[in-house]
């Protein structure tokens, strides 16, 4: 029985920080690390913890390596202290962690670009313990580490996980999807988010899957990727479906792709489902919340159908889920529902609707605009392949003010013809003030649309007079 088929969580927690010998030589990172591997690696951590860290002190962990990030999360669950993995590398990033978060140690491959007051994480890979070290399984209910929502949408907050919330939903997927020791992972997205930690690190450890070394970011790389390493498994973000829309993988394996992180358009999920035989399942939710349901448009779902161990309602718009995946620092009535920003739509047999942001309405001009709806008439236009519209505000404007970053098609086109073909589709009120073409759209670690690196492009936006 593999461990994603545990019918005991803690059961499969004892499992993951003890597995059994014969487990040793099971690959975890295709042509690096094993399982033994990852049980040494996760012994010398454990040890340094113990030696280095206050009972109470948080790890920062601020690698991509697959292998070192499960080695220190299988460090956490046998006891070991919590983990912190940044949405960026950045110095600010860091200084922040630093000064808010008690953080004293970080593992990370650079001493020289720590800030001041930081130090790298004294262990050494090849020192293994003479004997086991002791540990303690995390109890399910446990913090065991905290995650970042990306910092694209806005100022960057930290969400605690449990054992249960990380594990259990390793598991769920894993079962879900039937992936097990015959599958390989191709993540497009960074481990340090929640999509790309479960999907490229706890997924494999809970399932025996392997996953590959690299994040793979454009198309040809993933293309490259998918094929070298045999991937059954694709896990990218919207933004790479879009720039594989229509392209086909000659010769691949894959039996599953996944996408999270945002909205994909209908035509980049059939455009790519078309000329490679794969459906494409979205996967909504959020760092906090953990996944809440699926859609399959090549299947001809246009509704999204929650896992089977959600529980979901609405009051208003505004959809309220109950689940085991909820950060526990998230506000919950009594029943146990936490009210999402998100604004839905209660569809026959069980489905929904997703119907945007409650902040992604904006005012301008007295009139509730949605975002959204913006972009997906932009992104249909003829002469743009990919758009990203988002409302700027300062202390000097009275409302929102609406730009477009836009990637064109083929070439920019004339600025006259493309305004009046705005018009046609938008209202006034809906019309982007400021349009800027570029090569792409840039993207988070994440693969998520980049709001700060977005508004540099309009940083000579002036003042509404």
């Amino acid at each position: 029985m593999i461990p994603s088929l545990e019918p005991s969580l803690q059961a499969l927690l004892e499992r993951l920080v003890s597995p059994p010998a014969a487990e040793a030589g099971r690959p975890f990172v295709v042509g690096e690390t094993c399982a033994g591997d990852l049980c040494k690696l996760q012994q010398v951590i454990l040890t340094a913890m113990k030696k280095n860290l206050e009972e109470e002190e948080p790890l920062l962990v601020a690698v991509e390596d697959r292998s070192l990030i499960a080695a220190a999360v299988l460090a956490t669950l046998s006891g070991g202290n919590e983990l912190i993995l940044p949405h960026a590398r950045s110095t600010a990033v860091l200084q922040d962690l630093r000064d808010n978060h008690r953080v004293r140690f970080v593992l990370a491959e650079d001493a020289d670009s720590l800030p001041e007051g930081l130090e790298v994480f004294p262990f050494e890979e090849s020192t293994v313990p003479e004997a086991p070290v002791e540990f303690r399984v995390r109890d399910e209910g446990e913090n065991t580490v905290r995650l970042f929502t990306g910092g694209s949408t806005g100022q960057a907050r930290m969400w605690r996980k449990t054992a249960t919330n990380l594990v259990g939903e390793a598991a769920f997927l894993a079962r879900k999807f039937g992936i097990g020791p015959q599958d390989v992972i191709v993540a497009a997205v960074a481990p340090q988010h929640i999509y790309g930690l479960l999907f490229s690190v706890l997924l494999p450890l809970v399932s025996g899957a392997s996953v590959a070394p690299e994040t793979p970011r454009f198309q040809g790389e993933i293309e490259a990727a998918l094929l070298e390493r045999r991937a059954t498994v694709l896990a990218a973000a919207p933004a790479h479906y879009r720039a594989m829309r229509g392209k086909g993988i000659p010769g691949h394996c894959l039996k599953l792709a996944v996408s999270s992180g945002g909205f994909l358009p209908e035509e980049d999920s059939l455009g790519f489902s078309t000329v490679t035989g794969v459906c494409v399942t979205e996967v909504y939710g959020s760092t906090e919340t953990g996944g809440v349901a699926t859609r399959e448009r090549a299947q001809g779902e246009q509704t999204w159908t929650p896992f089977a161990c959600i529980r979901w309602r609405t009051r208003g718009e505004r959809l309220c889920v109950k689940s085991p995946f909820l950060s526990p620092g998230l506000p919950q009535d009594v029943e146990g529902f936490f009210v999402t920003g998100d604004r839905v739509r209660p569809e026959p047999g069980g489905t929904f609707t997703l119907l945007g942001r409650i902040d992604g309405i904006v005012k301008v001009a007295g009139k509730r605009v949605a975002l959204d709806g913006v972009e997906a008439r932009v992104k249909a236009m003829p002469s743009v392949r990919d758009a990203y519209v988002l409302a700027l505000s300062a202390d000097t404007m009275r409302e929102a003010e609406i730009v477009c970053l836009a990637v064109p098609e083929r070439e920019v086109p004339d600025e006259e013809d493309f305004r009046e073909s705005l018009r046609l589709l938008l209202e006034p009120s809906a019309l982007p003030r400021r349009v800027r073409w570029v090569e792409e759209i840039p993207l988070t670690p994440a693969g998520k649309r980049d709001r700060e690196r977005v508004r540099k492009f309009f940083s000579d936006l002036p003042p509404k007079e």
